[in-house]
Protein backbone atom coordinates (compact mmCIF):
# COMPACT_ATOMS: atom_id res chain seq x y z
CA UNK A 1 0.00 0.00 0.00
CA UNK A 2 2.94 2.25 0.53
CA UNK A 3 4.74 1.70 -2.24
CA UNK A 4 1.35 2.44 -4.28
CA UNK A 5 0.65 6.07 -2.20
CA UNK A 6 4.66 6.71 -3.11
CA UNK A 7 4.63 5.74 -6.69
CA UNK A 8 0.95 8.15 -6.71
CA UNK A 9 3.06 10.65 -4.91
CA UNK A 10 5.74 10.48 -7.15
CA UNK A 11 3.42 11.12 -10.71
CA UNK A 12 1.95 13.72 -8.59
CA UNK A 13 4.76 15.67 -8.26
CA UNK A 14 6.46 14.90 -11.94
CA UNK A 15 3.11 16.46 -13.32
CA UNK A 16 3.68 19.50 -10.51
CA UNK A 17 7.09 20.14 -11.92
CA UNK A 18 5.97 19.99 -15.80
CA UNK A 19 3.49 22.82 -14.75
CA UNK A 20 5.87 24.52 -12.96
CA UNK A 21 7.92 24.80 -15.98
CA UNK A 22 4.95 25.54 -18.26
CA UNK A 23 4.74 28.65 -15.52
CA UNK A 24 7.62 29.83 -14.84
CA UNK A 25 8.73 30.26 -18.40
CA UNK A 26 5.61 30.93 -20.17
CA UNK A 27 2.67 31.13 -18.20
CA UNK A 28 3.18 33.39 -14.78
CA UNK A 29 4.66 36.27 -17.63
CA UNK A 30 2.12 35.97 -19.94
CA UNK A 31 -0.56 36.40 -17.22
CA UNK A 32 1.62 39.44 -15.86
CA UNK A 33 1.63 40.77 -18.76
CA UNK A 34 -1.90 40.62 -19.95
CA UNK A 35 -2.96 42.24 -16.42
CA UNK A 36 -0.37 44.98 -16.86
CA UNK A 37 -1.72 45.32 -20.22
CA UNK A 38 -5.54 45.51 -18.88
CA UNK A 39 -4.61 48.80 -16.69
CA UNK A 40 -3.16 51.06 -19.18
CA UNK A 41 -5.08 50.70 -22.25
CA UNK A 42 -7.60 52.61 -22.79
CA UNK A 43 -10.81 51.55 -21.91
CA UNK A 44 -13.43 52.53 -19.69
CA UNK A 45 -12.51 49.78 -17.01
CA UNK A 46 -9.04 50.03 -17.07
CA UNK A 47 -6.63 52.09 -13.85
CA UNK A 48 -5.25 53.76 -16.63
CA UNK A 49 -8.32 55.58 -18.10
CA UNK A 50 -9.64 57.90 -15.91
CA UNK A 51 -5.94 59.84 -15.60
CA UNK A 52 -5.37 59.87 -19.50
CA UNK A 53 -8.67 61.62 -20.29
CA UNK A 54 -8.67 63.90 -17.22
CA UNK A 55 -4.51 64.47 -16.33
CA UNK A 56 -4.32 64.11 -12.16
CA UNK A 57 -1.58 66.57 -12.26
CA UNK A 58 -1.38 70.23 -14.09
CA UNK A 59 1.55 70.73 -15.92
CA UNK A 60 3.99 73.15 -15.77
CA UNK A 61 4.01 75.47 -18.04
CA UNK A 62 7.02 78.12 -18.61
CA UNK A 63 7.56 81.02 -21.04
CA UNK A 64 10.85 83.14 -21.09
CA UNK A 65 10.93 86.14 -23.31
CA UNK A 66 14.20 88.10 -24.75
CA UNK A 67 14.12 91.41 -23.73
CA UNK A 68 15.59 93.57 -26.42
CA UNK A 69 18.11 96.23 -23.76
CA UNK A 70 19.82 98.37 -27.01
CA UNK A 71 16.38 98.60 -29.01
CA UNK A 72 17.97 102.18 -30.15
CA UNK A 73 21.14 101.04 -31.69
CA UNK A 74 19.57 98.15 -33.16
CA UNK A 75 17.52 100.81 -35.19
CA UNK A 76 20.92 102.27 -36.08
CA UNK A 77 22.40 99.01 -37.46
CA UNK A 78 23.86 97.79 -33.81
CA UNK A 79 24.25 94.24 -32.49
CA UNK A 80 21.39 93.61 -31.26
CA UNK A 81 21.22 92.31 -27.17
CA UNK A 82 18.47 90.46 -25.43
CA UNK A 83 18.18 89.44 -21.73
CA UNK A 84 16.29 86.82 -21.19
CA UNK A 85 13.21 86.69 -18.51
CA UNK A 86 11.40 84.33 -17.09
CA UNK A 87 10.33 81.43 -15.77
CA UNK A 88 6.34 83.09 -15.89
CA UNK A 89 4.77 80.01 -14.93
CA UNK A 90 1.43 78.66 -15.83
CA UNK A 91 -0.28 75.98 -14.48
CA UNK A 92 -1.30 73.94 -17.62
CA UNK A 93 -4.40 71.92 -16.80
CA UNK A 94 -5.74 68.78 -19.79
CA UNK A 95 -8.80 67.28 -20.45
CA UNK A 96 -9.91 65.36 -22.95
CA UNK A 97 -13.50 65.27 -24.34
CA UNK A 98 -14.63 61.61 -25.68
CA UNK A 99 -16.32 61.89 -29.06
CA UNK A 100 -16.54 58.14 -30.09
CA UNK A 101 -14.57 55.08 -30.79
CA UNK A 102 -13.31 53.91 -34.88
CA UNK A 103 -12.50 50.92 -36.48
CA UNK A 104 -8.62 49.73 -36.21
CA UNK A 105 -9.42 49.52 -32.18
CA UNK A 106 -9.26 53.52 -31.95
CA UNK A 107 -10.54 56.23 -29.87
CA UNK A 108 -11.32 60.06 -31.40
CA UNK A 109 -11.31 63.05 -28.93
CA UNK A 110 -10.64 66.85 -28.20
CA UNK A 111 -8.11 68.14 -26.33
CA UNK A 112 -9.09 70.91 -23.84
CA UNK A 113 -5.85 72.83 -22.34
CA UNK A 114 -6.35 75.40 -19.49
CA UNK A 115 -3.87 78.10 -18.25
CA UNK A 116 -3.63 79.61 -15.15
CA UNK A 117 -0.53 81.97 -13.98
CA UNK A 118 1.39 80.07 -10.95
CA UNK A 119 2.57 83.38 -8.95
CA UNK A 120 3.89 81.28 -6.27
CA UNK A 121 6.09 79.41 -9.15
CA UNK A 122 7.09 82.62 -11.39
CA UNK A 123 8.57 84.49 -7.62
CA UNK A 124 8.90 88.12 -8.48
CA UNK A 125 7.98 87.97 -11.48
CA UNK A 126 4.78 89.64 -12.57
CA UNK A 127 2.12 89.53 -15.57
CA UNK A 128 2.42 93.35 -15.14
CA UNK A 129 6.13 93.36 -15.87
CA UNK A 130 6.29 95.73 -19.10
CA UNK A 131 9.33 94.35 -21.83
CA UNK A 132 10.61 95.38 -24.71
CA UNK A 133 10.58 92.62 -27.34
CA UNK A 134 10.84 91.96 -30.89
CA UNK A 135 6.93 92.73 -32.49
CA UNK A 136 6.88 89.44 -34.03
CA UNK A 137 3.30 90.02 -35.79
CA UNK A 138 4.09 93.04 -37.22
CA UNK A 139 7.77 91.71 -38.68
CA UNK A 140 5.54 88.14 -39.77
CA UNK A 141 3.25 90.64 -41.57
CA UNK A 142 5.57 92.67 -43.07
CA UNK A 143 7.92 89.56 -44.53
CA UNK A 144 4.45 87.83 -45.71
CA UNK A 145 3.74 91.11 -47.93
CA UNK A 146 7.45 91.28 -49.18
CA UNK A 147 7.48 87.62 -50.52
CA UNK A 148 3.94 88.05 -52.43
CA UNK A 149 3.72 92.06 -53.44
CA UNK A 150 7.06 93.32 -52.66
CA UNK A 151 5.65 96.70 -54.70
CA UNK A 152 3.00 97.12 -52.55
CA UNK A 153 5.00 97.33 -49.30
CA UNK A 154 5.32 100.97 -48.78
CA UNK A 155 1.43 101.29 -49.08
CA UNK A 156 0.70 98.26 -46.99
CA UNK A 157 3.74 99.81 -44.16
CA UNK A 158 1.52 102.95 -43.71
CA UNK A 159 -1.39 100.94 -42.96
CA UNK A 160 0.43 98.73 -40.92
CA UNK A 161 1.91 101.89 -38.93
CA UNK A 162 -1.82 102.23 -37.82
CA UNK A 163 -2.74 98.76 -37.39
CA UNK A 164 -0.05 98.25 -34.81
CA UNK A 165 -0.60 101.61 -32.87
CA UNK A 166 2.56 103.25 -31.67
CA UNK A 167 4.34 101.71 -34.09
CA UNK A 168 7.92 103.18 -34.49
CA UNK A 169 10.63 100.71 -34.92
CA UNK A 170 10.60 96.80 -35.41
CA UNK A 171 10.19 96.41 -31.36
CA UNK A 172 6.91 96.34 -28.77
CA UNK A 173 6.57 98.00 -25.38
CA UNK A 174 4.29 95.50 -24.14
CA UNK A 175 2.92 94.00 -20.54
CA UNK A 176 3.91 90.39 -20.16
CA UNK A 177 0.12 89.20 -19.60
CA UNK A 178 -0.92 91.05 -23.14
CA UNK A 179 2.02 89.68 -25.29
CA UNK A 180 1.41 85.89 -23.81
CA UNK A 181 -2.94 85.80 -23.63
CA UNK A 182 -4.65 88.93 -22.76
CA UNK A 183 -3.89 90.19 -26.08
CA UNK A 184 -2.13 93.76 -27.79
CA UNK A 185 -5.18 95.97 -29.75
CA UNK A 186 -4.56 96.00 -33.21
CA UNK A 187 -6.99 98.93 -34.79
CA UNK A 188 -9.28 98.89 -37.86
CA UNK A 189 -10.33 102.53 -37.29
CA UNK A 190 -7.82 104.42 -39.76
CA UNK A 191 -8.00 106.48 -43.15
CA UNK A 192 -5.02 104.44 -44.68
CA UNK A 193 -7.16 103.02 -47.66
CA UNK A 194 -4.53 99.51 -47.57
CA UNK A 195 -5.60 99.15 -43.96
CA UNK A 196 -9.44 97.54 -45.08
CA UNK A 197 -7.68 95.52 -47.05
CA UNK A 198 -5.25 94.56 -44.37
CA UNK A 199 -8.48 93.90 -41.52
CA UNK A 200 -10.56 92.16 -44.45
CA UNK A 201 -7.48 89.86 -44.98
CA UNK A 202 -7.50 88.75 -40.79
CA UNK A 203 -11.12 88.31 -41.20
CA UNK A 204 -11.21 86.03 -43.69
CA UNK A 205 -8.22 83.99 -42.79
CA UNK A 206 -9.47 83.98 -39.10
CA UNK A 207 -5.42 82.92 -37.64
CA UNK A 208 -5.52 81.76 -34.22
CA UNK A 209 -3.63 83.67 -32.46
CA UNK A 210 -5.84 87.25 -33.59
CA UNK A 211 -9.68 87.75 -31.89
CA UNK A 212 -11.62 90.31 -33.04
CA UNK A 213 -12.55 92.80 -30.43
CA UNK A 214 -16.15 93.21 -28.56
CA UNK A 215 -16.38 96.47 -30.52
CA UNK A 216 -15.39 95.50 -33.90
CA UNK A 217 -12.83 98.42 -34.19
CA UNK A 218 -10.07 96.35 -34.73
CA UNK A 219 -8.17 92.87 -33.03
CA UNK A 220 -5.94 91.78 -29.99
CA UNK A 221 -3.16 89.45 -30.81
CA UNK A 222 -1.50 86.96 -28.23
CA UNK A 223 0.45 83.95 -28.69
CA UNK A 224 -1.42 81.60 -26.71
CA UNK A 225 -5.09 82.68 -25.91
CA UNK A 226 -6.13 80.39 -28.67
CA UNK A 227 -5.33 77.57 -26.00
CA UNK A 228 -7.51 78.73 -23.64
CA UNK A 229 -10.30 79.42 -25.63
CA UNK A 230 -10.47 76.37 -28.44
CA UNK A 231 -10.19 73.13 -28.16
CA UNK A 232 -7.68 70.75 -30.95
CA UNK A 233 -8.43 67.97 -32.36
CA UNK A 234 -10.18 65.60 -32.87
CA UNK A 235 -7.41 63.57 -33.13
CA UNK A 236 -7.62 59.85 -33.16
CA UNK A 237 -5.40 57.38 -31.24
CA UNK A 238 -5.27 53.50 -30.83
CA UNK A 239 -6.28 52.39 -27.49
CA UNK A 240 -4.09 49.32 -27.14
CA UNK A 241 -6.93 46.96 -26.22
CA UNK A 242 -5.59 44.09 -29.60
CA UNK A 243 -2.38 45.10 -29.36
CA UNK A 244 -0.45 46.75 -26.52
CA UNK A 245 2.82 47.54 -28.47
CA UNK A 246 0.34 50.44 -30.49
CA UNK A 247 -1.05 52.07 -27.58
CA UNK A 248 -1.30 55.39 -27.74
CA UNK A 249 -0.26 55.61 -31.59
CA UNK A 250 -1.77 59.05 -33.09
CA UNK A 251 -3.36 57.75 -36.30
CA UNK A 252 -4.85 60.83 -37.76
CA UNK A 253 -5.36 64.41 -36.71
CA UNK A 254 -8.34 66.82 -37.76
CA UNK A 255 -9.54 64.47 -40.06
CA UNK A 256 -5.71 63.74 -41.94
CA UNK A 257 -3.71 61.00 -41.33
CA UNK A 258 -0.47 62.92 -42.61
CA UNK A 259 0.34 67.11 -42.61
CA UNK A 260 0.21 67.47 -46.23
CA UNK A 261 1.11 70.89 -45.73
CA UNK A 262 4.86 69.75 -46.12
CA UNK A 263 3.84 68.05 -49.34
CA UNK A 264 5.75 65.22 -48.52
CA UNK A 265 5.33 61.44 -47.21
CA UNK A 266 8.16 61.50 -45.03
CA UNK A 267 7.82 64.84 -43.43
CA UNK A 268 4.42 64.70 -42.96
CA UNK A 269 3.39 61.71 -41.41
CA UNK A 270 2.06 61.17 -38.28
CA UNK A 271 4.33 59.81 -35.27
CA UNK A 272 4.22 58.33 -31.95
CA UNK A 273 1.55 59.49 -28.96
CA UNK A 274 0.38 63.13 -28.04
CA UNK A 275 3.13 63.21 -25.02
CA UNK A 276 0.47 61.57 -22.68
CA UNK A 277 0.72 57.55 -23.16
CA UNK A 278 3.16 55.55 -24.23
CA UNK A 279 3.69 51.69 -24.78
CA UNK A 280 5.05 49.59 -22.41
CA UNK A 281 9.09 49.15 -23.47
CA UNK A 282 9.96 45.43 -24.11
CA UNK A 283 13.05 44.76 -22.79
CA UNK A 284 14.29 42.65 -25.75
CA UNK A 285 13.60 45.10 -28.43
CA UNK A 286 14.45 48.90 -26.45
CA UNK A 287 12.98 51.34 -29.08
CA UNK A 288 15.63 53.95 -29.99
CA UNK A 289 13.42 56.67 -30.46
CA UNK A 290 10.22 57.62 -29.05
CA UNK A 291 7.88 60.15 -31.04
CA UNK A 292 5.25 62.83 -30.25
CA UNK A 293 3.01 64.52 -32.80
CA UNK A 294 2.89 68.41 -32.42
CA UNK A 295 0.14 70.05 -33.60
CA UNK A 296 1.52 73.24 -33.07
CA UNK A 297 4.33 72.54 -35.68
CA UNK A 298 2.49 70.07 -37.43
CA UNK A 299 5.22 67.70 -37.23
CA UNK A 300 5.85 64.68 -35.56
CA UNK A 301 8.91 65.21 -33.11
CA UNK A 302 11.35 62.73 -31.38
CA UNK A 303 13.44 62.02 -28.92
CA UNK A 304 16.67 59.41 -28.97
CA UNK A 305 17.46 56.79 -26.50
CA UNK A 306 20.41 57.51 -24.01
CA UNK A 307 20.00 54.61 -21.85
CA UNK A 308 18.61 52.97 -18.90
CA UNK A 309 18.09 54.96 -15.46
CA UNK A 310 16.94 55.12 -12.45
CA UNK A 311 14.73 58.02 -10.92
CA UNK A 312 12.86 58.57 -8.19
CA UNK A 313 14.38 54.77 -7.28
CA UNK A 314 12.32 53.63 -10.05
CA UNK A 315 13.49 51.66 -13.33
CA UNK A 316 13.13 53.77 -16.10
CA UNK A 317 14.57 54.15 -20.11
CA UNK A 318 15.92 57.89 -20.67
CA UNK A 319 15.86 59.79 -23.69
CA UNK A 320 16.47 63.13 -24.94
CA UNK A 321 16.40 65.18 -28.53
CA UNK A 322 19.62 65.06 -30.20
CA UNK A 323 20.94 67.09 -33.07
CA UNK A 324 19.11 65.02 -36.13
CA UNK A 325 15.59 66.37 -35.04
CA UNK A 326 16.38 69.94 -36.77
CA UNK A 327 19.37 69.06 -38.47
CA UNK A 328 19.98 70.63 -41.74
CA UNK A 329 19.41 68.62 -45.14
CA UNK A 330 23.45 68.26 -45.30
CA UNK A 331 23.47 66.34 -41.75
CA UNK A 332 20.56 64.62 -41.98
CA UNK A 333 18.93 64.33 -45.72
CA UNK A 334 15.49 63.40 -44.63
CA UNK A 335 14.58 67.20 -43.32
CA UNK A 336 14.90 67.97 -46.94
CA UNK A 337 11.06 67.85 -47.47
CA UNK A 338 11.12 70.88 -44.63
CA UNK A 339 12.77 73.40 -46.81
CA UNK A 340 11.44 75.69 -49.46
CA UNK A 341 12.69 76.98 -52.25
CA UNK A 342 12.12 80.47 -51.64
CA UNK A 343 12.82 80.78 -48.03
CA UNK A 344 16.61 81.15 -48.40
CA UNK A 345 18.85 82.57 -51.19
CA UNK A 346 21.89 81.43 -49.52
CA UNK A 347 21.07 77.43 -48.12
CA UNK A 348 19.50 76.53 -51.27
CA UNK A 349 15.86 77.45 -49.61
CA UNK A 350 16.73 74.91 -46.37
CA UNK A 351 17.41 76.83 -43.36
CA UNK A 352 20.49 76.53 -41.20
CA UNK A 353 21.22 73.73 -38.53
CA UNK A 354 18.85 73.38 -35.88
CA UNK A 355 15.86 75.50 -36.84
CA UNK A 356 12.58 75.26 -38.65
CA UNK A 357 10.58 77.50 -40.79
CA UNK A 358 6.63 76.49 -40.02
CA UNK A 359 4.77 79.12 -41.72
CA UNK A 360 3.37 76.22 -44.61
CA UNK A 361 1.59 75.32 -40.84
CA UNK A 362 0.86 78.42 -39.40
CA UNK A 363 0.61 80.42 -42.92
CA UNK A 364 3.39 83.23 -41.08
CA UNK A 365 7.07 83.26 -41.19
CA UNK A 366 7.63 81.90 -37.66
CA UNK A 367 10.79 80.13 -37.54
CA UNK A 368 11.37 77.61 -34.14
CA UNK A 369 14.56 76.36 -32.75
CA UNK A 370 15.83 74.80 -29.19
CA UNK A 371 15.92 77.46 -26.69
CA UNK A 372 19.30 79.71 -27.20
CA UNK A 373 19.79 77.86 -30.53
CA UNK A 374 20.94 74.53 -28.81
CA UNK A 375 22.57 71.91 -31.12
CA UNK A 376 21.70 75.10 -33.90
CA UNK A 377 24.63 76.61 -36.00
CA UNK A 378 26.82 78.85 -34.37
CA UNK A 379 26.26 81.64 -37.47
CA UNK A 380 22.66 82.50 -35.52
CA UNK A 381 24.49 82.66 -31.68
CA UNK A 382 27.28 85.39 -33.64
CA UNK A 383 23.97 87.79 -34.59
CA UNK A 384 22.96 88.71 -31.17
CA UNK A 385 24.32 89.23 -27.75
CA UNK A 386 22.93 87.48 -24.96
CA UNK A 387 22.59 84.02 -25.86
CA UNK A 388 24.12 80.52 -24.31
CA UNK A 389 22.79 77.55 -25.17
CA UNK A 390 23.18 74.46 -22.49
CA UNK A 391 22.62 71.07 -22.43
CA UNK A 392 21.20 71.08 -19.12
CA UNK A 393 18.65 73.83 -19.52
CA UNK A 394 18.24 73.85 -23.04
CA UNK A 395 17.36 70.17 -24.15
CA UNK A 396 14.18 68.28 -24.08
CA UNK A 397 14.09 64.37 -22.40
CA UNK A 398 11.87 62.11 -20.83
CA UNK A 399 12.19 59.29 -18.88
CA UNK A 400 9.67 56.18 -19.27
CA UNK A 401 8.77 53.57 -16.67
CA UNK A 402 9.96 50.53 -17.95
CA UNK A 403 6.85 48.03 -17.34
CA UNK A 404 4.26 50.42 -18.13
CA UNK A 405 5.51 52.70 -20.06
CA UNK A 406 4.67 55.49 -17.75
CA UNK A 407 5.96 58.88 -18.06
CA UNK A 408 7.92 59.93 -14.87
CA UNK A 409 9.23 63.10 -16.21
CA UNK A 410 9.71 64.76 -19.11
CA UNK A 411 10.36 68.34 -20.30
CA UNK A 412 9.44 69.79 -23.84
CA UNK A 413 11.39 73.15 -25.26
CA UNK A 414 10.92 75.19 -27.95
CA UNK A 415 11.70 78.68 -29.22
CA UNK A 416 10.02 81.18 -31.48
CA UNK A 417 12.17 83.26 -33.82
CA UNK A 418 11.29 85.62 -36.46
CA UNK A 419 13.66 87.42 -39.15
CA UNK A 420 14.28 90.94 -38.46
CA UNK A 421 15.33 92.17 -41.81
CA UNK A 422 16.61 95.05 -43.24
CA UNK A 423 14.08 96.70 -46.00
CA UNK A 424 14.87 99.89 -47.96
CA UNK A 425 11.70 102.25 -47.95
CA UNK A 426 10.39 100.81 -44.86
CA UNK A 427 11.28 103.68 -41.96
CA UNK A 428 10.96 101.15 -39.67
CA UNK A 429 13.03 98.80 -40.74
CA UNK A 430 15.90 100.57 -42.99
CA UNK A 431 18.65 100.58 -40.47
CA UNK A 432 18.30 97.25 -38.91
CA UNK A 433 20.69 94.65 -39.26
CA UNK A 434 19.22 91.21 -41.16
CA UNK A 435 19.32 88.44 -38.77
CA UNK A 436 17.42 85.62 -36.61
CA UNK A 437 15.99 87.14 -34.22
CA UNK A 438 14.68 85.62 -30.97
CA UNK A 439 11.29 86.46 -29.38
CA UNK A 440 10.64 83.40 -26.65
CA UNK A 441 10.61 80.27 -25.81
CA UNK A 442 8.87 77.86 -23.86
CA UNK A 443 9.14 74.75 -21.21
CA UNK A 444 6.26 72.55 -20.58
CA UNK A 445 7.14 70.05 -18.24
CA UNK A 446 5.88 67.08 -15.85
CA UNK A 447 6.96 64.85 -12.97
CA UNK A 448 4.98 62.41 -11.06
CA UNK A 449 3.84 63.47 -7.64
CA UNK A 450 4.46 61.27 -4.81
CA UNK A 451 1.24 59.91 -4.36
CA UNK A 452 1.51 58.66 -8.44
CA UNK A 453 5.08 58.06 -7.90
CA UNK A 454 4.32 55.84 -4.53
CA UNK A 455 1.30 53.85 -7.37
CA UNK A 456 4.54 52.95 -9.69
CA UNK A 457 6.49 51.65 -7.32
CA UNK A 458 3.92 49.88 -5.78
CA UNK A 459 3.21 48.29 -9.11
CA UNK A 460 6.57 47.78 -9.93
CA UNK A 461 6.95 45.84 -6.73
CA UNK A 462 3.98 43.33 -7.10
CA UNK A 463 5.39 43.00 -10.95
CA UNK A 464 8.74 41.66 -9.79
CA UNK A 465 6.84 39.84 -6.78
CA UNK A 466 4.75 37.92 -8.94
CA UNK A 467 8.50 37.21 -11.41
CA UNK A 468 9.65 36.07 -8.36
CA UNK A 469 7.20 33.90 -7.53
CA UNK A 470 7.69 31.90 -10.70
CA UNK A 471 10.95 30.53 -9.31
CA UNK A 472 9.90 30.17 -6.11
CA UNK A 473 7.48 27.46 -7.34
CA UNK A 474 9.39 25.90 -10.03
CA UNK A 475 12.22 25.03 -6.56
CA UNK A 476 9.68 23.82 -4.80
CA UNK A 477 8.30 21.30 -7.47
CA UNK A 478 11.62 20.75 -8.20
CA UNK A 479 12.17 19.52 -4.13
CA UNK A 480 9.09 17.86 -4.34
CA UNK A 481 9.91 16.03 -7.05
CA UNK A 482 13.07 14.94 -5.73
CA UNK A 483 11.61 14.11 -2.26
CA UNK A 484 8.79 11.93 -3.75
CA UNK A 485 11.69 10.04 -5.78
CA UNK A 486 13.07 9.39 -2.51
CA UNK A 487 10.01 7.80 -1.01
CA UNK A 488 9.70 5.67 -4.34
CA UNK A 489 13.19 4.37 -3.82
CA UNK A 490 12.87 3.39 -0.28
CA UNK A 491 9.52 2.00 -0.34
CA UNK A 492 10.80 -0.55 -3.12
CA UNK A 493 7.41 0.58 -5.16
CA UNK A 494 10.11 -0.85 -8.08
CA UNK A 495 12.13 -3.67 -8.14
CA UNK A 496 15.85 -3.21 -7.37
CA UNK A 497 17.82 -5.51 -9.95
CA UNK A 498 21.29 -6.65 -8.78
CA UNK A 499 23.39 -7.20 -11.70
CA UNK A 500 25.45 -10.08 -10.79
CA UNK A 501 22.69 -12.05 -9.10
CA UNK A 502 20.24 -11.53 -12.39
CA UNK A 503 22.90 -12.90 -14.63
CA UNK A 504 24.17 -15.75 -11.98
CA UNK A 505 20.06 -16.60 -11.86
CA UNK A 506 19.68 -16.98 -15.62
CA UNK A 507 22.97 -18.88 -15.84
CA UNK A 508 21.61 -21.55 -13.02
CA UNK A 509 18.22 -21.65 -14.51
CA UNK A 510 19.55 -22.23 -18.12
CA UNK A 511 21.99 -25.45 -17.35
CA UNK A 512 19.21 -26.93 -14.84
CA UNK A 513 17.25 -27.21 -17.78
Amino acid sequence: MLGKNAKLFFLCSLCALVVAIVLATWGLPKIIDRQVHKNIQIENSSTMFEKWRVLPIPLSFKVYLFNVTNPEEVNAGGKPAVQETGPYVYKEYREKRILGYGANDTIKYMLKKTFHFDQEASGDLRETDELTVINYSYMAAVITIQSLMPAALPLVNRALAQFFVNLTDPFSRVQVKDLLFDGIFLNCAGDESALSLVCGKIKVDKPVAMRPSEDGKGFYFSMFSHLNRTESGPYEMVRGTEDVRDLGHIVSYDGMSDMRVWRDPYCGQINGSDGSIFPPIDESNVPQKLYTFEPEICRSMYVSLVGKRDIFNVSSYYYEIDESALASKSANPNNKCFCRRNWSANHDGCLLMGVLNIEPCKGAPAIVSLPHFYLASEELLEYVNGISPSREKHNSYVYIETKTGAVLKGVQRLQFNIELRQIEGVPQLEGVRTGLFPFLWIEEGAELSDDLISEVKLAQSMIGYAGALRWVILCCAVLLCAASGVCVYRSGAWPKHNSISFVMRNTFDVNKS
